[in-house]
This record gives C-alpha cells, structure tokens and sequence, in this order.
C-alpha cells in the first residue's frame, strides 16, 4: 500500500502530448530553410571555388603558351564544316588546375577514348563537378569500356554566340556564311591570346556552368575523323586536320561512344564546349525569355522545349540549380561571377563577344 506522501507518478496526457509535438514541427518548419539556406550558400562557395580554379587555370595556360586553350569546338568557315579539338578545354587545362599525375599521362596526339587515354577520362575530378547539381541522372558520364565511369563536367567553355544585336533572335551560320555567329575568346584554332580580348578580360566570359546534363546523352557530333565533323589537333597556333585513318586517332567502342556520337557531359569530351544561342522555340520574333536557365520550369522543359531538345534547358546552353536563379561564370582574367537570369539578353551576347566594342549596361 502506498504512503499518502508517496508521489503518484501519471503519463503524458493526449492533448500535452499533441502540444509538444506541434512545437517541434514549428521549431523543425522555423529552422529548416535556414539549413537550407546554409547548405546552399556551401555549395555556392564550393561551385565559386571550382571556377575560380578553372578560370586560373585557362589564365596560367595562356601565360605559358602565350595563347588561351581552345574551347573543343567551332566553325571552319573556310569550309563550313564543325570542327573539334582532339583534346577539350578541360584537358587542355589539366596541368594548370593540379591534375599533373593524369596530365603527364594523356596522349595529346589522341581523342579521350583511344586505350591510353581512357581509362584516364574516368577520373572523377572535383574541380569540374558544381556540388549544387541536382539534375543530373547519375554522378558521372556513363561507362567506360577500360572499365568504370567517364568524368562529368558542370561547366560550358564558350565556343560562340549567334544572339542578333537589338532582337536577341538566333542568326544561325549556314555553311560559310556567318549571319550573326561571333567567335568566343576561346578560339578553335588556338589564335586568342590576352590582347585578343580587347573588351577587356574582365568583361568577358569564357565558360559558364551548365549543370544538369543527362548521362551518356549523345551529341550531334560524330566521333570519327574525315566525316562531317572536322576533327583537328591544334598546338602553339598550327593546326592539323585528322584525315581518316589516322593511326592515332581510333574508331571508338560503342561502349564509349554510343552511335558514334559525342557526349557533351563529360569533361574530357570537347562538344562540353557550347555556343550561346538561346532556346529554339524563341528563335523568331523578339526574344522575350532569358538566355541563361532558359526553360527550366517545369523541370525536365515545357512541351515546346523539352530538355533533350538541343539548347533547351541544360542541354548545351547556361545553366544552374543555384538557389535564386544564379549561373556561375569564369571570365578572362581569371575571375568569377553569379550572373542572375534575368540579365538582359544584350548584355548576355557582349559578355560573350570578346570584341564587340560595344558600351555594356552594368551587370552587377
């Protein structure tokens, strides 16, 4: 029998209980977008970090060839042909970004998925992955036949831009004849050097995030040499085109290589390298959406700009997953920038054009 001085103990009751529970699920509500908020802001720093890197990268390259690296594509207007680099951008930039023990052991003669060189393009490296991606179907470009995955890039070089002055329409090259097409600093042929940039190195974009593209998803280009695409290997300023048949430059795998295709997604592949044109359901009448993250609602595009559409979306054009709408961007001088969606279309095409000479509105 118990004392009466004893404590009598008695539970929680229904309505305490709810009340407790109703408290935590405010105070969980009240802290959580902060936590996402700081996990953002963490990412953005990582994603700042990467293209400050790469952007040095491109800066310490010229500084020692006296010429920018090439972008991985562009037009031979002497031909009309498309044109890729044997080596991409980021290839290109390896021993500048401390990558020198996979850099020592590329093969430059030779494209990414030749037996030396391919088990090398599936490093994972971290310098080219935006940590705030959260499209992407997998963390890399799919697989390798040496075994493993090819590496992923989250970042664009800029090859060109064909946005009209004024209307911000598409003006498509077509063969030889350039319409509104203007070169980036990077050129194919390797002739940009510091002094090519006479807009200014920090008024220029060479590379833009471009987070989001689909593993193994092919390109238009194809990769064999002495087709329609002109595929050519460029050092110091000289040029050679890859006739067919060249020995040191092997039919892929269809393993490596679905359809004989590019794949724009990994970073070792030059057709990452993009233009800057806009999507195609707006390349008539007057521009009225942004060129940057353009068609990113619903996700996946709308019906009249599905993401696999080429340049819808992130398929090779700018674009983020960066809270508030902000794409990163290296530029000439080595610098960094988050450049927001709704920057104007006009002042998208001069940060592209290294010598349009025009007055630019500020972008800040």
């Amino acid at each position: 029998m118990l004392h009466p001085s004893a404590s009598i103990r008695r539970g929680f009751t229904l309505v305490e209980l709810l009340v407790v529970i109703a408290i935590i699920a405010t105070l969980i509500g009240l802290l959580l977008p902060a936590v996402q908020s700081a996990r953002e802001a963490a990412q953005r720093s990582a994603c700042s970090n990467n293209v400050r890197q790469i952007a040095l990268g491109a800066l310490n390259y010229e500084s020692a060839q006296q010429r920018y690296p090439t972008s991985g594509e562009g037009v031979n207007f002497a031909n009309g042909k498309d044109t890729l680099n044997v080596n991409s951008f980021f290839v290109q930039i390896l021993p500048h970004i401390e990558e020198s023990a996979i850099a020592s052991k590329w093969n430059m003669k030779q494209p990414y998925w030749s037996p030396t060189n391919v088990s090398l393009a599936t490093a994972p490296i971290k310098a080219f992955m935006c940590p705030s991606n959260g499209i992407s179907q997998d963390a890399f470009g799919g697989s390798a036949s040496s075994g493993g995955n090819f590496g992923r890039s989250d970042y664009m070089p800029v090859a060109y831009t064909d946005l009209a002055p004024v209307t911000g329409i598409r003006g498509k090259r077509s063969g030889t004849t350039r319409n509104s097409y203007k070169e980036g600093l990077l050129s194919y042929n390797q002739t940009s050097r510091v002094s090519s940039a006479t807009d200014g190195t920090s008024k220029i974009v060479i590379f833009f995030e471009d987070a989001g593209r689909e593993s193994q998803h092919p390109g238009k280009r194809e990769a064999t040499a002495g087709g329609a695409t002109e595929w050519v290997r460029v050092r110091g300023g000289k040029t050679e085109v890859v006739a067919s048949g060249d020995a040191d430059f092997p039919a892929p795998t269809g393993t490596d290589m679905p359809s004989n295709k590019t794949v724009p997604n990994r970073w070792a592949d030059p057709d990452n390298s993009s233009g800057v044109s806009g999507p195609p359901n707006e390349e008539t009448g007057t521009r009225t959406q942004s060129i940057l993250n353009n068609n990113k609602n619903p996700r996946g595009g709308p019906t009249t700009c599905p993401w696999p559409t080429n340049n819808c979306g992130p398929n090779d054009e700018p674009f983020s997953t960066h809270a508030g709408g902000l794409v990163a961007a290296g530029l000439a001088d080595g610098s960094v920038r988050f450049f927001s969606d709704t920057l104007d279309v006009q002042t998208v095409r001069q940060l592209v054009d290294p010598r349009d000479g025009e007055v630019m509105q500020s972008f800040d």
